[in-house]
């Protein structure tokens, strides 16, 4: 959907558009963000969007280009020739051209990384050997470095050499003869440094850094926790390889938080809102079966005490209402473990804590909504027991509910699996079963006592 701002711009491009005026097009993107211009690009037809598209120079065109969303590029991929995609990738950082490579059909790729110089077409190769969700994955290898015996004068005089073509320079990394990473020279201190000062001077020789195989997620709790702009990435030899800049994490950090979202709503997170309707149902298919088989087991539950239900017909009314509100309670049990999980709050070294302090919530909401059902029931005409029995059945299933909520996550982050999907599938299930058991149970024992 576009803000009225797009709305604005894409009625000023619709005459020039259809007259196809090319100079008036190109005097109104000269003054858009590549944001907007995507924007526009999403609003027309593949025609005009080609047309378009053809009217940027190669730098505006490799912005906008990361700017569309997967489908929109997938089309453009498809349309634009050979080519023009070289020319736009060639105008990339590293690790957005690598990304973009990594799209591509193979022989596709093969073609644009046989078209750039082979030095470019070296670093992307090695970049795409790396795992997309690590920090060799995420890095970009335009940086500047110089040597330990540099001094302040010729570190700013490097950053000048390279200033047109590495972006967001915030700092100077140090390495020695062999290429390792020494220490990280912020630009704030630099400018202020006498130059004839010696780099080291102004050098942090303990900076926080990256080895390649750090997952994206860990990597985005360090630049949250150290509040850095820029980081840089090493081999297992300690060796200076690239850097991760901020712009990078923030698109990690959106990527995590959607993926748990994903996840815990049983889909899978390569799904996206406009895929073809028969690879949507292929992805979800698989979790609504797995939701089936734990739905039939919380009914072979039921099943067991079909003559406890057809002796108090009513008790198939109520039962729902305990098994919801265990459901309900567990949800959020979950939202707080995987929160704390993906932040690095909880973990196994605090895991008792987490288990027991939720548990207990657990068991203060289920006696509190225990009371009020219970309460409510009796209002509502009920016997005295019947109110005493839901009480003790929400009371038991909250509890649950809590133990299951907070463990299930714990125990799929022990097994190396995503904690996110504990969410409708285990704990949704453990509550159903336990609070149809626990509800069903006793009305069997309170029946059989004559309470009922």
């Amino acid at each position: 959907m576009l803000s009225e701002k797009e709305n604005n711009y894409l009625e000023l491009i619709r005459t020039p558009l259809e007259g196809r005026d090319s100079r008036a097009i190109k005097l109104l993107f000269k003054g858009l963000h590549p944001t907007d211009i995507a924007a526009i690009f999403n609003a027309v037809s593949e025609e005009d969007m080609l047309f378009l598209f053809r009217l940027l120079t190669p730098d505006v065109a490799s912005e906008v280009f990361l700017e569309v969303d997967e489908h929109l590029r997938e089309r453009l991929i498809a349309v634009i020739s050979s080519n023009e995609l070289v020319e736009v990738v060639d105008e990339m950082e590293t690790d957005d051209a690598a990304d973009i490579i990594s799209e591509l059909p193979a022989d596709d790729a093969r073609k644009v990384l046989d078209s750039l110089d082979d030095e470019e077409s070296i670093e992307l190769q090695k970049l795409l050997s790396y795992p997309e969700d690590t920090a060799g994955g995420k890095m970009q290898t335009e940086l500047i470095s110089v040597n330990e015996n540099a001094t302040v004068d010729e570190a700013i005089e490097e950053v000048r050499r390279n200033a047109s073509h590495v972006e967001n320079i915030s700092n100077v990394f140090v390495v020695n003869s062999s290429g390792e990473l020494v220490g990280v020279a912020p630009l704030d201190k630099l400018i202020l440094a006498r130059w004839t000062e010696k780099i080291m001077t102004v050098t942090d020789t303990e900076p926080i850094m990256a080895v390649t195989d750090l997952d994206q997620e860990e990597v985005a709790k360090l630049f949250q926790r150290y509040e850095l702009f820029t980081m840089p990435v090493v081999d297992h030899n300690n060796k200076l390889l690239g850097r991760i800049t901020v712009d990078d994490v923030v698109d990690v950090i959106e990527e995590e938080i959607f993926e748990d979202f994903y996840r815990m709503a049983s889909l899978n997170v390569g799904e996206k809102p406009l895929d073809p309707p028969f690879r949507a149902f292929k992805m979800r298919a698989p979790w609504l079966l797995l939701n089936l088989v734990t739905a039939f087991c919380a009914a072979s539950v039921v099943k067991i005490f079909e003559g406890t239900i057809e002796t108090l017909v009513v008790l198939a009314v109520l039962m729902p209402i305990v098994a919801g509100l265990g459901g309900n309670a567990a949800t959020q049990t979950i939202t707080v473990v995987i929160r704390g999980l993906a932040l690095g709050d909880v973990g196994l070294r605090n895991a008792r804590k987490i288990i027991f302090k939720e548990t207990l919530v657990g068991l203060a909401n289920g006696l509190l909504i225990g009371a009020v059902a219970g309460l409510i029931a009796y209002i509502l005409g009920s016997d005295v027991m019947l109110g005493v029995l839901i009480f003790l059945a929400m009371t038991a299933n909250l509890f649950i509910a809590g133990l299951g909520g907070a463990t299930v996550p714990l125990i799929l982050r022990r097994l190396n699996l995503d904690p996110a999907l504990s969410s409708s599938i285990f704990v949704t299930a453990f509550t159903d079963i336990g609070g149809f058991f626990t509800f069903l149970g006793l009305a069997a024992v309170f029946i059989k006592a004559g309470w009922l």
